[in-house]
């Protein structure tokens, strides 16, 4: 069989829809005998083969304000792809143009007597962290001093729109053979949306690379850290949805005997911000998107809490590789970090509460040991990438064998 994946965000600096599709790519080279063919835009057309894998690039331009986003402008290009390749199961990880084009491959396969599975897989919940989310922190930004009746208007307006995206994405999910979730919270997202008949699929890690054992001193003092110091790590993009600067906030509210320090290492527009807020705050380190997995690994583990305040994860890849790593995490009740830090594992607090925020790392901080621990030895009982694979396989050889039946959606 040929496994395709179709998805926006894959480049040089993206992050976990990036890791899924190599570990993808990995499971079904080295474990089957399928092919895996990855469809994604680029500057140029162009492609990419080795052996029974395949990366097709379609030219399209950069999403507004990026500069590693690129986005889908020639549906018909998508579809001649898929013709000319003739994948069996063709997996969605963005919702614009692209699902129209697999729809209508699809529509040409079956008038064929053929057929062809599609998956989506609920990577990001747009509708709320891309739509609702951000219009009413303008309303706040923008109303609230102002006039409480505007402010009142602006909230009824991100409503609307955050509805209008919702029945945009139960459009895109109802035609598909197979709706994907990485979480029970994220299953129930989708439930909400209209969409049944949802496959929990959690996503993984590697258990060789993000191990306790990579923990440095070198690396920690390589960013201005000693032994002695409580070091908080963020990886991951550096955009508004994923709450960064009550990151900074927070560490401003730790006392100087936590001698914290905190690394934030990724990419995304709010850099140049970051950047500037570290040169007058030393204890703010800015490093670059980390390529090399292992110097990735090697970072993770050699600091001491992972900190996290987006409230709008699916999954949080990088909750789960830093629990590897034997990291206790600091968060927000929210999003996918509610699955993700069972009691014991650290601490959740209220969204843009940098005062709960601070309070919890110095108690993650003093228990780092025990915690890390137990944080450990929970990924390995529960996110190993085969099992992952093992999963989605086996739903969708579910779905092939019950006869294609699309994913029932509820009306409205």
């Amino acid at each position: 069989m040929k496994f395709c994946d179709i998805t926006m965000a894959y480049n040089e600096s993206s992050g976990g829809i990036r890791t899924y599709i190599h570990e993808k790519r990995r499971y079904l080279l080295d474990h089957t005998e399928h092919e895996h063919l990855l469809i994604v835009p680029g500057e140029t057309d162009r492609v990419e083969r080795c052996g029974r894998s395949k990366i097709v690039y379609l030219a399209g331009p950069l999403l507004p304000n990026q500069d590693a986003y690129r986005f889908f402008v020639r549906p018909d290009r998508i579809r001649e792809v898929l013709l000319a390749h003739r994948p069996d199961v063709v997996e969605l990880g963005s919702y614009y143009l692209e699902p129209w084009a697999v729809f209508a491959y699809r529509d040409r396969l079956r008038e064929a007597g053929e057929n062809c599975l599609v998956g989506c897989y609920f990577h990001t919940d747009v509708a709320e962290a891309y739509v609702a989310a951000p219009l009413r922190s303008l309303a706040h930004d923008w109303f609230e001093d102002w006039s409480e009746t505007l402010a009142s208007l602006g909230e009824k307006l991100a409503v609307l729109a955050g509805s209008g995206a919702e029945r945009y994405i139960r459009s895109v999910f109802a035609p598909c053979d197979l709706a994907i979730a990485p979480s029970q919270a994220q299953a129930e997202r989708l439930r909400g949306y209209g969409i049944e008949n949802v496959e929990i699929v959690p996503l993984g890690v590697d258990l060789e690379l993000f191990h306790p054992r990579r923990r440095d001193e070198a690396v920690r003092a390589g960013q201005g850290a000693s032994a002695e110091s409580c070091v908080l790590i963020y990886a991951g993009r550096l955009s508004a949805e994923k709450r960064v600067f009550t990151l900074v906030e927070t560490l401003k509210r730790l006392p100087a005997s936590a001698k914290a320090r905190l690394w934030i290492t990724g990419h995304g527009p709010l850099a140049e911000a970051l950047a500037k807020a570290s040169k007058a705050l030393p204890a703010l380190r800015l490093l670059p998107y980390e390529r090399d997995r292992t110097a990735f690994a090697s970072l993770l583990a050699s600091a001491d809490v992972y900190l996290t305040a987006g409230p709008h994860e699916t999954f949080a890849l990088s909750v789960i590789e830093a629990q590897a790593c034997g990291l206790p995490v600091v968060g927000v009740t929210a999003g996918a970090l509610r699955d993700r830090v069972p009691d014991g594992l650290g601490f959740l607090g209220p969204v843009d509460d940098t005062a709960a925020m601070a309070e919890h790392i110095l108690r993650a901080y003093a228990s780092r040991n025990e915690i890390g621990l137990k944080a450990r030895q929970h990924v390995e009982a529960n996110f190993g990438w085969d099992s992952t694979f093992r999963r989605l396989l086996s739903c969708y050889a579910a779905r092939s064998a019950n006869g294609h039946a699309t994913i029932a959606s509820a009306q409205g």
